[in-house]
């Protein structure tokens, strides 16, 4: 019995690639995701408390502004898989130098981000949002937009750089001390606690952006340290570096095009379910923060599996990087799978913890919506775990452009049937949410097909002419 375990611990656990390595990496992720996720989920928790409607106007508002920066987020993030190429190949050098060209890109894209606001405020007209609604989402817009966008770009460069060299505990770090920072102004600035006025959706911008740049300040504060200044020549690596730059664009740019396309399609259908009006928007809300602690995490372990797959493709090691791929589902399913039990099991109480101090009177309504559209929701948790490890594993592999391709058409495949659903068949919410919802499994089987056919294969970021220039041995040259 106990050579039977340990052959089942070998040959799932043990050894490079195996559940124990993406383990190591992703846990930091896990938590440090479940710190953003907390964030937006106790604001708009705090926000319940005193309208409905603001938490709901919070979700469109955020969603939009986050959507303005989505392109240059996907792009500069992309630079934390190269990274992990560079790094498993020991061209640490390179590592930081490629810090410095994506934080290059963050300064200028900030700018640019802001030219998108007045689409941002046209589009909650566009989607028919009640003037109360508005009125809330264009403060909350406008404040993320100037302020906290700044922050959250200048935060990629250096997340990127440490998830790509695998010390995600530092990302963890950092989430939390932001976490720490929304929850004491959050509570202060909504309330109106402690001689400050009571703020609302106000307050919940700016305590987001106040823990935007505490999380900033931690990510510097471990990157400028003696120890991570020698190991990477951080004091040589601020210069442009036009063939670093190059790679950057070439596979950051499907990569954030992708993101943002996706992102955009996926505020459409949070808009479309909004337009039935404030009762259904604050429904539709509470199911989405429920969804948000679903699926957030798991990009923990994405950006785990893209390291790995990354790391050891940088070292020619196409076996590891396969074993690290399905290391990440069997974690995946376990979490998905859990996920489900929770809204099959406990819809009702989900939705309790969302009600108001002072009942609204539509809130009987809100509620036996919620309920029904929570337990829907279990259809997808696990075809949601698919998609995430294997556009990780097939984006750390530099297959970038057919994922960008193939995420767009199903990501606005989702939006129109949403249109479709809720302006052309009309259907009550809670149907149209059903039938909505049972197009997600189609998202994690395209991957996994893809994955599957090995087409990702060859698609090195580092061809072999360059990987051989190892500037200092690599960490698996160093073990031997």
């Amino acid at each position: 019995m106990k050579s039977k375990f340990s052959e089942l611990w070998k040959r799932h656990f043990d050894g490079p690639a195996g559940i124990s390595e993406v383990w190591l990496i992703a846990f930091p992720m896990i938590i440090s995701s479940g710190f953003d996720v907390f964030i937006m989920f106790i604001d708009r928790l705090f926000l319940s408390r005193l309208e409905p409607v603001q938490m709901a106007a919070m979700m469109t508002g955020g969603l939009t502004a986050f959507t303005a920066g989505t392109f240059f987020i996907g792009l500069i993030s992309y630079s934390g898989a190269i990274i992990a190429h560079l790094y498993g190949a020991g061209r640490k050098k390179d590592c930081s130098k490629m810090l410095s060209q994506s934080f290059m890109l963050a300064v200028l894209a900030y700018p640019l981000a802001l030219l998108f606001i007045p689409i941002g405020l046209a589009s909650f007209h566009w989607a028919e949002h009640s003037e109360i609604q508005i009125r809330y989402e264009t403060e909350y817009f406008i404040l993320t937009m100037f302020v906290t966008t700044i922050f959250g770009l200048l935060r990629i460069p250096f997340a990127s750089f440490f998830s790509g060299i695998g010390r995600t505990s530092v990302i963890m770090v950092a989430n939390f001390a932001g976490l720490i920072f929304n929850l004491v102004i959050a509570y202060v600035l909504i309330f109106g606690k402690y001689g400050f006025p009571q703020m609302g959706i106000k307050g919940a911008a700016i305590a987001i952006a106040a823990s935007s740049a505490a999380n900033l300040a931690v990510l510097v504060f471990f990157y400028l340290r003696k120890k991570n200044r020698e190991e990477f020549h951080i004091s040589k690596s601020f210069v442009y570096e036009w063939p670093l730059m190059k790679k950057l664009l070439k596979f950051g740019f499907p990569s954030g095009l992708e993101f943002m396309i996706n992102l955009s399609a996926f505020t459409t259908m949070v808009t479309m379910f909004h337009s039935y009006g404030e009762t259904v928007a604050s429904a539709v809300t509470i199911v989405f923060n429920w969804d948000m602690i679903a699926f957030l995490p798991m990009l923990g372990l994405q950006i785990a599996v893209t390291t790995l797959v990354g790391q050891n493709l940088g070292r020619k090691d196409e076996g590891n990087a396969i074993r690290a791929t399905w290391s990440g589902l069997k974690l995946n399913l376990i979490y998905s799978g859990f996920m489900l039990l929770l809204f099959l099991t406990m819809p009702k109480y989900l939705v309790k913890v969302f009600e108001p101090s002072i009942l609204p009177p539509d809130w009987d309504q809100i509620a036996a919506m919620a309920v029904p559209m929570i337990m829907m929701m279990s259809v997808y948790p696990i075809s949601d775990g698919m998609f995430i490890v294997f556009s990780g594993a097939i984006r750390g592999a530099g297959d970038t452009t057919w994922a960008m391709f193939a995420s767009a058409i199903l990501h606005w495949a989702g939006a129109l049937y949403a249109w479709f659903l809720t302006h052309h068949l009309v259907l009550p919410p809670v149907t149209a949410w059903i039938f909505f919802v049972l197009i997600f499994p189609l998202f994690g089987l395209t991957f996994w097909l893809r994955f599957r056919s090995g087409k990702w294969k060859g698609k090195n970021i580092m061809p072999v002419e360059e990987a051989v220039i190892d500037l200092e041995p690599s960490p698996a040259t160093q073990k031997e």
